[in-house]
């Protein structure tokens, strides 16, 4: 398979970060784009912003001022391609009907310009962290479904023509199957049926023609659900709609997914006739008792299910590289359909895997260690 190899003066062309970064040793086909996601107070911090955007007491890490620096000097030499973690979700931009706050949006696309990377929008039409008055009347009750047509068109064409020519893709679509290939059962599904997904990227692809559109979920190594994405590639196609790539989530853990299966979505969405992404790279390395990525699924502490709560050793890590390497074995014999490698965080100190699904615990699921040095 011929490898697409992009100078490093056409990548800067581009407006894309082309430092040497070290995961190129195990992804390095240079066509891919390698990103994390960054949250606002490291955003806040780096642009030099006030005091109490850092200390904003939901951030994990607050008193750790040395920890945020680690990440700061990460971010710009090892990745050249960023995802806002969540102030470009719809309840942070839209509180309100009518009412759009780009700051943190904006302070982010800033950020990413200071540094050459590249933006990846996430998630405009998600069914989790949604502006309420997208899916609901001011009683609570769900909106007509014309009314959910026209209050996402006007989302959509709002915050997309903001941010046109600034951002690189969006996940215009996320989460929206099950694992076994139904269509989750959200308020935009109660509403619209499927029809919503198409609703969405014929939008999308009207209010940003230049950008690419993604449809993005976890779990896809699942056969049912890739059934179904493909189903939903070949509908939007069939009616001249526009989608670029599909995204796979792969919040992944030392026993699943099946790697055979995983490969086999990423042939089949590429068979489709869309490229792939893998969006939110994360592999946890703790026994888990869930093995998808619903935010809201929750479970009890014990310590038996946090082994390596005072460290981890060499010895201890090594099956977890070799599992790694295995992942990146599948990206770059697929790399001329796969385009990007985003990890859900920058290091292990910061990432959502040492809350979930059981909040407390110490995990290793990111290629930079908490003192941000490479873990290969």
């Amino acid at each position: 398979m011929k490898k697409i190899i992009l100078s490093a003066a056409l990548l800067c062309s581009l407006g894309i970060n082309a430092q040497n970064m070290q995961l190129r040793k195990l992804i390095p086909a240079e066509n891919i784009l390698i990103g994390a996601t960054v949250n606002q107070w490291l955003v806040a911090a780096d642009l030099g912003l006030t005091e109490h955007q850092i200390k904003d007491p939901s951030y994990k890490l607050v008193g750790s001022r040395d920890q945020m620096k680690i990440e700061m000097s990460v971010v710009p030499t090892e990745f050249n391609c960023v995802t806002a973690e969540n102030c470009m979700k719809s309840e942070v931009i839209s509180p309100k009907k009518g009412i759009y706050d780009f700051v943190l949006a904006d302070q982010f696309i800033e950020y990413a310009k200071k540094h050459n990377l590249a933006v990846i929008a996430h998630a405009p039409i998600w069914h989790s962290q949604c502006a309420k008055w997208i899916c609901h009347n001011e009683d609570g009750s769900l909106v007509s479904k014309e009314q959910l047509k026209e209050n996402m068109r006007n989302y959509i064409y709002t915050v997309y023509g903001h941010f046109r020519g600034k951002v690189k893709g969006y996940d215009v679509a996320n989460e929206c199957i099950e694992d076994n290939g139904s269509y989750r059962n959200s308020d935009f599904y109660k509403i619209m049926g499927e029809e919503y997904i198409d609703w969405a990227f014929k939008c999308a692809q009207e209010a940003d023609p230049e950008a690419e559109l993604y449809y993005n979920d976890y779990s896809m190594a699942k056969p049912g659900k890739r059934a179904t994405v493909v189903k939903v590639v070949q509908r939007l196609k069939s009616k001249g709609i526009r989608i670029d790539a599909v995204g796979l989530q792969t919040h992944i853990g030392m026993d699943f997914p099946d790697f055979k299966e995983y490969e086999n979505s990423i042939k089949t969405f590429i068979e489709a006739g869309v490229d792939v992404q893998l969006t939110e790279t994360d592999m946890s390395i703790l026994p888990n008792p869930y093995t998808g990525a619903d935010v809201a699924t929750r479970f009890q502490y014990s310590p038996e299910k946090d082994p390596y709560k005072n460290g981890i050793t060499k010895a201890q890590l090594k099956p977890w590289q070799d599992r790694y390497k295995q992942l990146f074995d599948i990206v770059n014999k697929y790399s001329k359909n796969v385009k990007r490698v985003t990890f859900w965080g920058i290091t292990d100190a910061s990432s959502w895997k040492n809350d979930f699904p059981i909040p407390g615990r110490t995990d290793y699921p990111l290629p930079f260690d908490r003192e941000g040095k490479f873990k290969f």
